[in-house]
């Protein structure tokens, strides 16, 4: 019964001239807090933007699966670069940075350390305040043992107010 005024509701914005006449959030003092995924674990994703063109972003959650894994912290500085794409509902941009991680597993009390640069693609849908952001993650693992993982790739999707 709530599928129906949900679509109502959705088409009556689609079709609203006026729904596309806001600003994008990807400006300096935007927050957005949504779902996402860091260098070691995926959870609460939090991104601000310091400036137009900076953002720091990181995430809390899970480490090495839900049962019998750990913590995951992550942080992650991103260079903005302005939309290269813009149509009705969304700005495509992209950005780049560096980010790192720490995965903590308090049974076995291990420690996991991992160090990334990032690649990101942008999907900012201007009218609703929301980002869809895919990442090509390549990271060196630190700890517990030394390694590389070229193919790792994450995701997050926020709502900024």
């Amino acid at each position: 019964m709530l599928v129906r005024p949900l679509l109502l509701a959705a088409s009556l914005l689609l079709a609203s001239s006026s729904a596309w006449a806001g600003a994008s959030h990807r400006t300096a003092g935007s927050t957005g807090l949504g779902l996402g995924a860091g260098t070691t674990g995926g959870g609460i994703s939090v991104k601000h933007f310091l400036t137009d063109g900076t953002a720091v972003q990181g995430v809390i959650g899970a480490y090495g699966g839900w049962d019998g894994g750990g913590l995951g912290l992550n942080a992650d500085y991103l260079l903005e670069r302005p939309a290269f794409a813009t149509t009705e509902p969304v700005d495509i941009a992209w950005n780049v940075g560096l980010g790192a991680g720490v995965g903590l597993f308090p049974k076995s009390n291990v420690i996991g350390v991992g160090v990334s640069s990032i690649a990101g693609l942008e999907f900012a849908f201007v009218p609703i305040p929301l980002d869809l952001v895919l990442e090509y993650r390549p990271t060196i693992g630190v700890l517990p043992g030394v390694g590389l993982d070229l193919v790792n790739f994450t995701g997050h999707l926020r709502y900024f107010f």
